[in-house]
């Protein structure tokens, strides 16, 4: 299976774009971590990070919401960290790639 360079690089920069002591201490005082960052004007992500437990194992539920919401479970906080990061560039190069806020595509862009 052949690895796709697109996905390696979001992975490897995915750490730098949020900060995990700022995470973790919003975790361990609040119980959850959010954030809303508005990447253009009027579009807003949404994302959170909180402990969860799933089929026994504990670990971290992640959120990104924009147009698209992508969520996952991930054992330890530094991977959620950097799903966040993969999900939070992932949503923005779909808007600026295909066109995908949630009514559009490629070839229709207005509603």
């Amino acid at each position: 299976m052949n690895e796709e360079p697109y996905f390696e690089k979001l992975s490897r920069n995915a750490p730098t774009r949020h900060n995990l002591v700022e995470i973790r201490s919003a975790v361990e005082s609040a119980g959850y971590w959010k954030s809303h960052d508005e990447w253009r004007i009027s579009t807003v992500t949404s994302k959170r990070i909180e402990p969860a437990e799933r089929h026994g194992e504990k670990g971290f539920l992640v959120s990104a919401k924009c147009d698209h919401e992508f969520a996952c479970f991930c054992p330890t906080l530094e991977r959620a960290v950097e799903m966040l990061g993969v999900y939070d560039k992932l949503i923005m190069d779909m808007f600026w790639t295909l066109g995908w806020p949630s009514w559009a595509s490629k070839s229709q862009r207005n509603p």
